[in-house]
């Protein structure tokens, strides 16, 4: 009996690490990890090497701002030093979250990073995210409207049921994005217009 051989891996370990690598990243599935990879070993050494720096690059100079907690290569991020005073703060999951407002110059107020939202199956509860931070700031600089950007998703509704219950008895007027957002969606990803009306219809909680 003749044994036919299995496939061979043909990939060198290398490249596999480097597939690995990228299909580590959020959204990016094996497919899209693997051609990434081989379009990596069609650039020139100085391109890749450009792009090693700025990764590590980033890796060193970028931080959470002390103030807001969204990405800065500053002490403090622009956005907390150029709107001192301001009486709003926008609330997101993540600092990639503030892109698209500031991109659509729909919003001039402040905006606080919560680093996540409740999610008991993937291990996330109050503890884990910025919450006493935000109602201390809430307090002690005065805001007057905390508008509520979390997306839409039941995690979301249950962050935001959260804060308002941790806001009890603060005079601060409490808003949220309208549901012109798609129920699950990402706002780093929503367009400008559906932001610009999910913005100006935003309601009261």
């Amino acid at each position: 009996m003749t044994l036919i051989p299995g496939p061979m891996n043909v990939e060198p370990q290398s490249l596999e690490a480097l597939i690995a690598e990228f299909a580590g990243l959020p959204g990016i599935g094996q497919k899209t990890a693997r051609r990434l990879a081989y379009h990596m070993l069609t650039r020139s050494k100085a391109d890749v090497e450009r792009f090693s720096n700025n990764m590590l690059n980033a890796a060193e100079k970028v931080h959470p701002c002390p103030k807001c907690h969204g990405f800065t290569d500053q002490e403090v991020c622009p956005i907390c030093a150029s709107r001192v005073g301001a009486k709003s703060i926008c609330v997101v999951e993540k600092s990639s979250d503030i892109v698209p407002f500031e991109r659509s110059g729909i919003y001039k107020g402040l905006y606080f990073v919560l680093g996540g939202v409740i999610s008991p199956l993937d291990g996330i509860g109050p503890e884990h995210l910025h919450l006493p931070e935000l109602v201390e700031r809430i307090k002690t600089e005065g805001i007057e409207e905390l508008v509520l950007a979390l997306g839409s998703s039941p995690e979301a509704d249950s962050t935001a049921l959260m804060i308002d219950r941790m806001l009890a008895g603060v005079n601060v007027k409490r808003t949220r994005l309208a549901r012109g957002i798609p129920m699950g969606s990402d706002l780093e990803f929503v367009d400008e217009v559906t932001m610009l009306r999910a913005f100006e219809g935003r309601v009261s909680l």
